[in-house]
């Protein structure tokens, strides 16, 4: 019986290597074919997506438009630091489930928006369900915004994916606003807690030096009131219905599905002698 030896020591040569695909052209091509045909099939089918786009300008923090003084600090673990407290205190806000919850309220009957089909009701326990609704809606609000900070000019980026483009647009407009309000709220809130300690500190001092002080930080802290609940940030680029989808983008889909069968046939095709060795080895073993 002749022993059949396999070695993976010959130099590599590119003029061997054309001869095998050449000879295995018709494997050549019916791989690169079936890559490219895959890659227009699944970007024919997969759902289409579009992105609406806006820009924010946070106010200056030198103004006082903000009262989250260790927000830096915060700001490391989500994605984007500045150095500038009102951004951070934004970023803050866009990463909280708190606030995020606000959309699962009002969006959480449009089918457009939020599906829930694929969640099982307990008649037995409707807490849990509703629980199971929160999370599924959660998740799906933080795919579908997207923002980023640019360090440079201090803006920030924020988008909104969906598939339906005006509801995309739609819901953008609508975050903006809700964005404004709430983190005017909170900054407020924040605000009157001080203002009630200051007061009640005043009502409490004999001292009419001290008085006079508390008495003056409280004045400074209703001129600061009144700041923070108009000067959180202004939009430099509003949203707008967009004209093209941002996903699938099918011409660079197929381009690249298509070099990855052809780098998948030289594989092939560069394996195959081996391959065949191995099977007449083990067909002889077996003889």
């Amino acid at each position: 019986m002749t022993e059949n030896k396999i070695s993976f020591k010959d130099d590599f040569n590119i003029f061997e290597l054309i001869k095998n695909i050449w000879t295995n052209r018709v494997l050549f091509i019916s791989i690169v074919i079936l890559f490219g045909l895959g890659s227009i099939i699944y970007s024919l089918a997969v759902d289409e997506k579009y992105t609406v786009d806006s820009i924010i300008k946070p106010a200056d923090p030198t103004e006082e438009t903000t009262l989250n003084e260790a927000s830096p600090i915060i700001g490391l673990s989500i994605g984007g630091y500045s150095h500038d407290p009102v951004i951070n205190n934004i970023l803050i806000t866009l990463k909280s489930e708190t606030f995020l919850e606000i959309f699962y309220h009002k969006y959480k009957d449009n089918d457009k928006i939020f599906d829930f089909e694929d969640i099982e009701k307990d008649p037995e326990n409707s807490n849990s369900y509703e629980e199971m609704m929160r999370y599924a809606a959660l998740k799906k609000l933080h795919k579908m915004i997207d923002f980023q900070v640019n360090s440079d000019h201090n803006t920030i980026s924020i988008s909104v994916k969906m598939k339906n483009k005006y509801i995309a647009y739609d819901f953008l407009v609508d975050f903006l606003k809700t964005l404004r309000s709430y983190i005017v709220e909170q900054n407020i809130q924040d605000m009157e807690d001080d203002l009630k300690f200051y007061k009640e500190l005043s009502e409490k001092t004999q001292n009419p030096v001290i008085k006079q002080m508390l008495e003056q930080k409280v004045m400074q802290k209703i001129e600061k009131k009144f700041k923070l609940s108009s000067n959180i940030f202004r939009i430099v680029q509003e949203p707008v219905v967009p004209a093209k989808r941002s996903y699938p983008n099918r011409t660079f889909m197929v381009i690249m599905t298509t070099l990855i069968g052809t780098l998948f046939s030289f594989m092939v095709i560069s394996l195959k002698p081996a391959a065949v060795k191995i099977f007449k080895m083990l067909k002889d073993i077996e003889a």
